[in-house]
Formats: C-alpha cells, sequence, structure tokens
C-alpha cells in the first residue's frame, strides 16, 4: 500500500516555531515499510508560508492546496494525520474534510495525544475521521494496515475488534478498543526513517540559542531514549499514551541513532524528549559514558523538564561531560504542600536548592525552572511561596504554566467534581479543544479559595518576573 502520513503545521497562535522533525511519522514510517509498504511524508511546517499574508483562511487555502496535490500525485490508500499537541486539532479536522471532499474513498486514521483523549467524540461528530490510534501506534496502525490488506471491500469488523488501541465506527456505533499493550523491547523498533525527510527544510535560525560550544545547530533533533513516566503527577495526562510502565532503549541503540546523524548529516544538537529522561541513574549514566566513549562532540537539551528529585551530582556531570547544555527541571511549585501533597512530586524544598546550587559549577549550562500556577488548592500563600522560589532560585530562565486541566487527570476529575470549572468553559466540546488553544493567557479553573481576578494579578506578577529574570531569550 501507499500509505501518506500528513504532519499539520504548527498553528499561527503558538508562539514557539522551533519546527521539530516529526519524530512520531518517522517512527511509524519505519515500522511500516518494514512491512512492506510505500510511505510518504508530508510535513507542513517545511513549507514557509509568505509572513505578508494576514488572513489565515487564506494561508489555509495555500495549504489545503500542498496537501491535496501532493495526495494526487502520490496516490495513497490510506492516509495518516498526526495530531501531536490538541491545538492541532482544528487543523486536523480541518484537513481531514478537505481530503474527504476530494478524495472519499481514502480512509483517514489519526493519532496523537488530542485523540486517544477523545476518540469517542471525535468519531461521534467529525464523519471525516475513519480510525483513531489510541496512545503508542507503532504496533496498532501495522495491524490495522494489515487487516484492510487482507479485506479491503469486504466486511472486517470482526478482526478489528482485536486491534489493541483502535477507534472505529461499526454500523455507525462507535466502538473503542483500549489500548493494553505497550511495546516492551523498544530496540525491536528500526530506527525512524530519517531518509525520507529533507533534514535542512528543518534548518531555521538559531543565532539566539544558546551554544557554548559554538557548534552548528541548525535545528535540534528530538532523540527519545525512552517511554512513559510511572510517577502520575495529578496534573499530566501522558500515561493516556504511553501507559504507565517506564521502558527503556538500551544506551547502545540510543547512541547508535545519535551517530549516524552526527556522521551521516553531520549533526551535532539533540533534544532528550523523554518524559522522565533520569529516572533510572544508570541508563542515564551508560548513555553519557557511551557518547563520550565515541567522542561524540554533541550538545544536547532537556526541553520537556528533568525531574528534579532523580538528579544528583554524578548525574549531573556525566549529562554535562556528553554534551547537556540546557537544562529543564520539572519544580512546578515553590509550596511544599502544593508540590508534595497535591501534585504528588515527592520533592523536597532542600533537593530543589541543592541541584540549583549544583548547576551554577557549570558555566556552559543554561538553566529553565517550570512552574504551574492554578492548582486547585492553590491560594494567595502558596503563589507568593512560588513567586519567592522563582526569585531564590534565579536560574536564567523560569516558566510559569497555568494549570490545564487535562482529561484523564486527577486535577480534572477533582475540578469536574467540585464545580471549578470557569462559566466559559465549554465541558462538553472540551475535544474541539476550547480547553487548550491559550499563551498562558486564560484560566480554566477557580482555585478554592482564590478569586478569578486574584489569578490574573499573579498572572502579572508572574510575567513582570519571568522578564526581569530571564538571562537570554531561549
Amino acid at each position: 500500500m501507499n500509505i501518506l502520513l500528513i504532519n499539520p503545521q504548527t498553528p499561527y497562535f503558538i508562539f514557539n516555531k522551533e519546527y521539530y522533525i516529526p519524530s512520531s511519522l518517522l517512527y511509524l514510517a519505519a515500522v511500516l515499510r518494514n512491512n512492506g509498504n510505500n510511505v510518504g511524508i508530508l510535513d507542513l511546517n517545511t513549507f514557509r508560508i509568505d509572513d505578508t499574508i494576514e488572513n489565515h483562511n487564506k494561508i489555509l487555502e495555500i495549504y489545503d492546496k500542498i496537501i491535496i496535490d501532493r495526495i494526487s500525485n502520490f496516490h495513497p490508500s490510506l492516509i495518516g494525520i498526526t495530531c501531536l499537541f490538541s491545538g492541532q486539532f482544528p487543523l486536523v479536522l480541518n484537513y481531514s474534510k478537505k481530503i474527504k471532499e476530494k478524495f472519499i474513498n481514502i480512509p483517514i486514521i489519526i493519532g496523537g495525544i488530542h485523540p486517544t483523549l477523545f476518540p469517542y467524540e471525535i468519531l461521534s461528530d467529525c464523519p471525516s475521521v475513519d480510525y483513531i490510534i489510541i496512545g503508542e501506534g507503532e504496533e496498532s496502525i501495522v495491524n490495522l494496515i494489515n487487516t484492510i490488506k487482507r479485506y479491503r471491500y469486504e466486511e472486517f469488523n470482526n478482526d478489528l475488534r482485536q486491534i489493541d488501541g483502535l477507534a472505529y465506527r461499526c454500523n455507525g456505533k462507535v466502538i473503542i478498543n483500549p489500548k493494553t499493550s505497550f511495546i516492551a523491547n523498544l530496540d525491536g523498533l528500526p530506527l525512524p526513517a530519517y531518509e525520507l525527510i529533507n533534514l535542512k527544510d528543518y534548518y531555521h535560525n538559531t543565532n539566539n540559542w544558546h551554544n557554548p560550544k559554538n557548534l552548528p545547530i541548525n535545528c535540534s533533533i528530538p532523540i527519545i531514549s525512552s517511554r512513559s513516566c510511572p510517577v502520575r503527577c495529578n496534573f499530566c495526562s501522558m500515561y493516556k499514551v504511553m501507559g504507565y510502565k517506564h521502558r527503556k532503549r538500551s544506551p547502545k541503540n540510543v547512541v547508535d541513532e545519535i551517530e549516524f546523524l552526527y556522521r551521516k548529516y553531520n549533526h551535532r544538537h539533540f533534544s532528550f524528549m523523554d518524559d522522565n529522561l533520569t529516572l533510572e541513574k544508570s541508563h542515564v549514566l551508560d548513555i553519557c559514558n557511551e557518547i563520550i566513549k565515541r567522542k561524540l562532540n554533541i550538545q544536547f537539551e532537556t526541553p520537556n523538564g528533568i525531574s528534579t528529585r532523580s538528579l544528583d551530582e554524578e548525574i549531573l556531570e556525566a549529562l554535562v561531560s556528553a554534551g547537556l547544555v540546557r537544562l529543564s527541571l520539572a519544580i512546578e511549585s515553590g509550596s511544599d504542600y502544593i508540590r508534595n501533597k497535591i501534585m504528588g512530586k515527592r520533592l523536597p524544598r532542600k533537593k530543589i536548592f541543592e541541584i540549583v546550587r549544583l548547576t551554577k559549577r557549570y558555566n556552559s549550562l543554561y538553566v529553565r525552572a517550570f512552574f504551574i500556577m492554578g492548582m486547585p488548592e492553590d491560594n494567595r500563600k502558596t503563589l507568593w511561596e512560588t513567586h519567592d522560589m522563582i526569585k531564590e532560585i534565579d536560574v536564567d530562565k523560569p516558566i510559569v504554566f497555568n494549570l490545564l486541566p487535562f482529561p484523564g487527570t486527577k486535577v480534572f476529575e477533582q475540578a469536574l467534581r467540585d464545580d471549578l470549572f470557569i462559566d466559559n468553559v465549554d465541558l462538553d466540546n472540551l475535544w474541539r479543544t476550547d480547553l487548550y488553544l491559550t499563551e498562558n493567557k486564560r484560566f480554566f479553573i477557580k482555585p478554592y479559595d482564590l478569586e478569578v481576578e486574584e489569578l490574573y494579578e499573579f498572572r502579572e506578577r508572574f510575567d513582570k518576573l519571568i522578564i526581569k529574570s530571564q538571562r537570554h531569550l531561549r
């Protein structure tokens, strides 16, 4: 089969336009090719649309034409569209509709965290979407493709019921096969199909990036050395995608990928995108030692945040020696009560200051710290504690996120149970992404002991503090 995988562009309202290559699609493409399919990738982020065009509908028309032209030339038997984050879903839905208008008989699959959270709602309301892959997708999509190949135009719903992590319609009824099986041997997966993209399409201006080694950056390639996180913070929904069990690639397998990109493409900058990179000390130390042993002169970062509790002097030294230049610490709150009793971080205040103090030994290390404001139990005291901690730790760039109560999280269930959602939140249409179209300008739940006006007051305080505190643009 010809299979076309599409990555929608980053929406205009998202300020971060660093354009990571679509690792999820490259992994899917690799397993699909190993299964005997011809795969193409269309990443709309690689098309630089004229910045002077202010009419967003006009821009969408340009992307529509790019998609239709590619389909007409590639003749796919099936199309997959990824929805990496919820803000992309309106684009995913728009493109599925446009494709169905022109190519009614081509099945459309979507996947990613947003469809994983809302499979029933999407399939009930969006006839342009035929299938949803729930959670980790490599095995499920191969099983689906094989089932379609076997039956083509015959009845095959009984076989679809056997596919783990698949949602679809049968006789007008939405069927959801829960995600119960996750890939145990990650080394058994082929490396991402980098040959299907032109790496130079992802190059962008990195002149203001932290670059202590003065190496060429061009862009940062994501590396995923492990999947899932077992900690279960009350605001995190990633377990819905990757399950509860932490699974690791071998250090050799991870560094083989880095070295392949290093040798073949002369690439020098990487981003470890793990949900919990340092959960197992020996694993991260072995990765660092493997990089050093192979004399790979690289720089890397941890954009998703590192569990501060899992860090120590030995791990930091190994990471920096291997090439770590930008570290993101997941602290989440300056209040011991909020951070530990409510969020479940199990992170002592003393440990936070110890790790931040250790990072200051390294002039080459740029440190960000992540915080969240607006938890149901937040009050003026707890928010002031976060404000004061940001000033005390004095990292290069503090970042304070407004709480997003994702469905499937404990904090969402709590807000629903205790009627904490603010009146303008349409709970019946969260799947349309009303909840997620924000750049920390909006709140969705009201804490027990704060007025909404007080939340915005503290948001302004945090914004001013961040501007005052940060030492670099990036």
